[in-house]
């Protein structure tokens, strides 16, 4: 469609819908005269108007919406530029930004004569109903009054005068006109270090705390709804359109542009994308500033969901834990990584109970005081590991409960076998140790630096890496430990390893129990028959295996298990 076209319907839509029912067809007849395509564009915008509405009358707002219609079916090549020029006692002065409910406009108001920003809600995107709660809200709103906080000036409906001349009828809201940069805009340009940005987010924090005091929630805090002014103040837009409308999902999800739906996701809270504003409290806007915060730090969002779907987002957001902000930055080890840690933990009974407690926080850090959060416990972490990793624990358990059985069995069997040597271990501090030693070796590795990735082998590793400083003053322990570290990694195909531990366990039994103990005899079965395998995968032949002892050679013929 065409300009030319675009104002033909425009004008018949208008001159038709102020007639009776009855007379339109016949007017629309004279009009067109063999236009069929005219005509048939003009009784689509009645017929959606008869349809949508119970009564068969057409006022200002309809006109607009059936406009709207019209101005969607021009092709990009034929746009019609037909802005606003004049909304209620706002005087257009220029556009400035377009979001998910419509346009920003700078603007002059006429009493009291100043400069405003307007907002000209999209159509559809409010209802009566809505626009009649954010007449009666905007009382609650304009009390907001922090010098961290675009203030809201009124909310409305009103005539509004097209550039073509056209008046509709629309809902706007007026604001405080800031001069300033988004904040990524902001820290980008003025290269800020990590101590300004962290001084800059403590003052964001204090703004929306100014708002909770006063019942407001935010509901989509992001970079893109705080503005810096050119003094280095931080301004935070829309406070309380979203809980106005009470859409917060909703209203996301009428936006045709679904990389702004992605963006606005990336910032909400776990318990927020399910879309339940009864879940919603101000904890929520908490866990968006810890976003903020992770952002300005790493440079980079908690999760990356500008490639998923929806769904997928969802399910990382309530999910996946992202990646800590101290393997992306060294610099950022210590108090600033719990920050932001616990300003962004799903269950929101762990984060922080106010945005004034996480500005107090990293004001604490600032200022090298002692923070009030402290990391999680290792308690904690294996618990959230061991939910990420049900396979690998079940792996690790059933190596532990091996250890303690074994321990157990051996312990008493070594007491009743050698009553007669000055001491024997006491099993129970045996198992004592042993658990103690499993312990540190699960929480030493972290599942917050290793992720999913960790394997049995790695942890194997690491425990074999430690047992001999361990456990130096208890030998027999550690020939146990390695006997059975030995025997894992030989079912997991680790044959040298594994010869390594049962080499050194032999050695620890022969030099402290002698060579006739029957722990010492079932250590040389076990590093004969291991041998004997480990010779048939090699391709060697022979049914003997031979130990080689520091007292000679003991030949053991067909071991048994």
């Amino acid at each position: 469609m065409n300009q030319e076209r675009y104002h033909r319907v425009r004008d018949l839509f208008h001159s038709v819908c102020e007639l009776p029912a009855t007379e339109r067809s016949a007017r629309l007849a004279d009009a067109c005269g063999d236009d069929d395509a005219v005509r048939a564009e003009v009784e689509a915008l009645l017929r959606y108007h008869r349809e949508e509405n119970d009564d068969d009358s057409f006022g200002d707002s309809k006109l607009g919406i059936g406009m709207e219609l019209i101005a969607e079916s021009v092709g990009e090549g034929d746009h019609v530029e037909d802005t606003p020029r004049k909304i209620g006692p706002y005087t257009i002065v220029r556009k400035i930004g377009e979001g998910g409910m419509g346009s920003v406009f700078e603007a002059i108001q006429e009493k009291p004569r100043r400069k405003v920003a307007l907002k000209i809600v999209r159509p559809g995107v409010t209802s009566r109903e809505v626009m009649r709660r954010f007449e009666r809200e905007a009382d609650v709103l304009g009390h907001l009054q922090h010098p961290g906080i675009a203030q809201i000036y009124e909310a409305g409906t009103a005539k509004v005068t097209m550039a073509s001349g056209l008046v509709i009828e629309q809902s706007f809201l007026a604001m405080e006109l800031i001069d300033g940069v988004t904040l990524t805009d902001h820290t980008r340009q003025q290269d800020l270090n990590t101590r300004d940005r962290l001084t800059l987010f403590a003052k964001i924090c204090d703004a929306v705390q100014h708002a909770h005091q006063k019942g407001i929630i935010h509901r989509d805090l992001k970079p893109g709804n705080i503005l810096v002014t050119h003094q280095g103040e931080p301004k935070t837009l829309d406070f309380g359109i979203a809980r106005l409308t009470d859409a917060d999902m909703t209203m996301v999800s009428m936006q045709t542009d679904v990389g702004q739906l992605i963006g606005t996701l990336a910032y909400m809270s776990p318990e927020q994308v399910l879309g339940d504003s009864r879940l919603l409290d101000t904890r929520s806007d908490v866990y968006a500033l810890g976003v903020i915060l992770y952002e300005l730090l790493t440079g980079r969002l908690p999760h990356d969901v500008r490639n998923c779907s929806v769904p997928e987002a969802t399910r990382m957001i309530r999910e996946d834990d992202p990646q800590p902000v101290s393997t992306l930055n060294s610099t950022l080890r210590g108090d600033i990584a719990t920050i932001a840690t616990k300003a962004l933990e799903k269950d929101k009974e762990r984060r922080y109970s106010s945005a004034a407690e996480l500005a107090a926080d990293v004001r604490r850090f600032l200022g090298d005081e002692p923070i009030i959060a402290r990391p999680a416990t290792t308690t904690y972490l294996l618990r959230k590991f061991a939910k990420r990793n049900k396979g690998l624990v079940a792996a690790l358990c059933s190596i532990a409960v091996a250890l303690v059985l074994g321990l157990g069995l051996a312990s008493y069997g070594f007491v009743s076998a050698s009553r007669e040597r000055d001491r024997a271990l006491d099993a129970e501090a045996q198992s004592e140790a042993v658990t103690s030693f499993l312990s540190k070796t699960l929480s030493s590795v972290d599942p917050s630096e290793q992720g999913r990735d960790v394997t049995v082998r790695q942890i194997l590793d690491a425990s074999a890496g430690s047992i001999g400083e361990e456990f130096s003053d208890q030998p027999l322990v550690e020939a146990r430990l390695r006997q059975t570290i030995g025997r894992t990694y030989f079912g997991l195909g680790v044959f040298d390893a594994a010869s390594e531990q049962l080499e050194h366990a032999k050695d620890i039994r022969l030099q402290r129990l002698g060579l006739e103990h029957a722990e010492t005899l079932t250590t040389l079965t076990r590093v004969a028959q291991f041998g004997k395998i480990r010779g048939n995968f090699r391709g060697e032949t022979g049914c003997e295996s031979a130990v080689a002892l520091s007292s000679g050679v003991v030949r053991i013929s067909n071991p048994v298990v």
